[in-house]
């Protein structure tokens, strides 16, 4: 087959959560099919470069003078530089050479599925990475997609989209994980004399910062908690400082994901405390590194994670449940290893490898249902610029 993957950003070294998912998807069935990632340009990340992955780089619109309408925009800056991106590709013939070279293209977001399956010729194949079934987005992509192909990245993602709209999903395709990247044995990052308890992430109330400090701040041991990702630093400082543990808080900022494993590796308990999440990668992650793992019972979770097993899940926004699970695992090294040896054999089955099968197994299945696209001539007059 020949498959095209879109996203704007997922050729670059610093990308995001669906960014990586894009690209470690595209490197894994380029192994086996003729790839091509369609994606803004910037430096591109070694696991694509180290690939047979084809890259058509579009222009940057990042700093694209109409930047200074953001304020005014409700849909955010991200999506404004995906219309720029898909405006471009429309007027300089990579439409056509998506048509021209394509079986099927898929797409992450919503706005590139909603513009994308309207202007190509070819079957299009969209993956919900969230369940945002009340957003004006989702209600807009409803209407207007002309989207052939669906799958969702967890059960829960499936579950909730299709109470909502009545969506007939093609399969299940869960974020991945590289085992020979994540795993245990890796120099770590920084080295402590007191346990060490991880975050990683960005660091928003959605995911739980606010009750991991709380928990950790009521905890009898002594221990660090180290945050990785990017967003607000002196917030995370500040409100340590109120609760009497600055001196434990230690920020990292965001690290390339090449570089994760090193910072799971020097961590003795990974929490990922998130208020909601529909599968959350980072946790995948540190278990294949044989990290034990604190985490929400969010349904998404659950997914890979059984409490007691290969991990511990605590309530959602419960700082005292955090409390006494942490206390659990940081007082019994024993109960440690063996919840990380566990999670380590428990995520054989989230590799990379395995879950680009089945996106593989949904395109060749899809491509046999789909009928001929007969879409309108929506491609704007070709230009060398916007």
């Amino acid at each position: 087959m020949d498959i095209g993957f879109y996203h704007d950003a997922a050729g670059t070294r610093h990308a995001g959560g669906i960014a990586v998912y894009t690209q470690r998807m595209a490197a894994e069935l380029s192994k086996r099919h003729d790839v091509t990632l369609y994606t803004g340009s910037g430096e591109i990340a070694p696991v694509l470069s180290d690939s047979d992955v084809t890259i058509v780089e579009t222009p940057s619109f990042r700093d694209h003078p109409t930047r200074w309408l953001d304020p005014l925009n409700p849909l955010g800056a991200q999506n404004r530089e995906k219309f720029l991106m898909t405006l471009w590709a429309a007027r300089n013939d990579v439409i056509d050479h998506m048509n021209d070279h394509l079986d099927v293209l898929c797409t992450y977001q919503f706005l590139d599925d909603l513009l994308l399956s309207n202007l190509v010729d070819i079957p299009t194949l969209h993956t919900f990475h969230r369940a945002s079934s009340v957003s004006p987005a989702a209600w807009v992509r409803d209407r207007l997609s002309q989207t052939d192909l669906l799958v969702a990245n967890s059960d829960d993602t499936a579950r909730q989209l299709t109470e909502a709209f009545d969506y007939d999903f093609e399969g299940i395709v869960y974020p991945g994980v590289d085992l020979d990247q994540f795993r245990p044995g890796v120099e770590p990052a920084f080295e402590t004399d007191r346990p060490a308890i991880l975050f990683v992430g960005r660091l928003v109330e959605s995911k739980g910062i606010d009750d991991l400090l709380e928990g950790v701040a009521a905890l009898d041991v002594d221990q660090e908690v180290h945050f990785v990702g990017r967003g607000d630093h002196d917030r995370i400082r500040q409100r340590a400082t109120r609760l009497g543990i600055h001196d434990d808080v230690v920020c990292h900022g965001e690290v390339p994901h090449p570089d994760l494993p090193a910072y799971y590796a020097a961590a003795d308990v990974f929490c990922l405390p998130s208020h909601t999440e529909s599968f959350g990668l980072v946790n995948v992650e540190a278990m294949a590194c044989g990290l034990p793992v604190v985490t929400t019972d969010l349904e998404g979770i659950k997914t890979y994670l059984s409490n007691g097993e290969n991990g511990l899940l605590t309530q959602v926004g419960d700082p005292q449940d955090l409390t006494d699970k942490l206390t659990m695992l940081l007082e019994s090294p024993a109960l440690r290893s063996r919840l990380g040896e566990q999670a380590r054999a428990d995520v054989q089955d989230f590799s990379w490898t395995a879950q680009a099968r089945h996106l593989e197994r949904i395109c060749r299945n899809g491509l046999e249902t789909v009928t001929e696209i007969d879409r309108p001539s929506t491609v704007p007059a070709r230009a060398d610029t916007i």
